[in-house]
């Protein structure tokens, strides 16, 4: 049971893995850009939150 899904879970990964590395190898300056902008909002939104704990 345990090997079942050991095995899985490295075959899904594996998989997602791949297809990420060719997406990352075929983005367009557009999709780029997009994720520079959704970066920069997730690190403002971690920056902000932060700061109301302290």
């Amino acid at each position: 049971m345990l090997e079942t899904i050991q095995d899985t879970w490295r075959e899904y990964s594996s998989f997602y893995i791949s297809y990420l590395n060719k997406r990352w190898d075929n983005i367009s300056p557009m999709e780029y850009g997009i994720v520079l902008v959704a970066i920069a909002v997730v690190g403002w939104l971690l920056m902000r939150s932060g700061a109301k704990k302290a």
